[in-house]
């Protein structure tokens, strides 16, 4: 049975044309029309905590902030009828990663979520992760992608597994290659892939950058797509979903 997931940064400050409650309604339309069974979110302000809480009642969720006075989250969700939550948490992305801390040459508190969930359909088991690597530090970036490698193999040993996150790092990218040792770019390996671009550097423009991802381990990725909701002329975010459908086993 599929498996749908979106991964999506749902950008922390208001805009010109992006204002929270325009946003909070094309993100609703997002969610609807692609009805994913997991979401991993970025850049999530107590606010928007607020719009999920009401506008995502069937799921459930991991969150935490990544900071006591720092009020940005990255957390999952996952559809209540269809998982069951086995284990969950959290850690910093640090050397200190069970408590608030900064990563090498982070320029922001840096926060990784985990649950591991059964899907009741099939009774297998899988870790989801879901991340928001530094905006500034390479070292930070590089570093955290190793730090949460080393999470998969202790955590997610002999199971399948689903990275989703905001990298802020190009395909390319030292940090990302990291994480192509032990893990697929569902771009990469879907049996279709529909763009591959998924932030804008200007809100509302054309999305320029490939920055967000989902990642698997033991999954057959069916299709990988970039997604946008818009009001004729706003986007949701200035990051576009990336949305991806599999099945629990490798790639054929």
């Amino acid at each position: 049975m599929e498996i749908k997931v979106l991964s999506q940064n749902v950008m922390c400050w208001p805009c010109a044309g992006g204002g929270y409650e325009e946003r909070r309604a094309r993100m609703k339309r997002l969610i609807d029309r692609l009805d994913p069974d997991l979401i991993g979110f970025q850049e999530v302000t107590d606010l928007w905590k607020s719009y999920f809480d009401e506008d995502l009642g069937g799921y459930g969720s991991v969150f935490r902030y990544r900071g006591e006075n720092d009020l940005e989250a990255v957390p999952l969700y996952y559809r209540r009828d269809r998982f069951d939550l086995e284990g969950s948490g959290w850690f910093w992305l640090s050397d200190t990663p069970d408590r608030e801390s900064y990563g090498h040459g982070a320029a922001c508190l840096r926060i990784t979520v985990w649950a591991v969930l059964r899907d009741r359909d099939s009774g297998e088991s899988f870790l989801f992760v879901n991340t928001h690597l530094d905006c500034d530090s390479e070292e930070a970036r590089i570093l955290g992608a190793r730090q949460i490698l080393g999470f998969i193999a202790e955590r997610g040993a002999g199971l399948p597994v689903i990275l989703t996150g905001d990298l802020n790092d190009c395909s390319f990218s030292e940090a990302v290659r990291e994480l192509k040792k032990e893990l697929s770019d569902s771009r990469l390996v879907a049996r279709k892939t529909t763009e591959t671009n998924t932030h804008a550097s200007s809100f509302g423009e054309p999305a320029d950058a490939s920055i967000d991802y989902v990642f698997t381990r033991g999954l057959n990725v069916l299709s990988c797509s970039v997604e946008k909701e818009t009001d004729g002329r706003y986007p949701q975010s200035d990051h576009y979903g990336v949305f991806v459908t599999a099945t629990l086993g490798k790639n054929e």
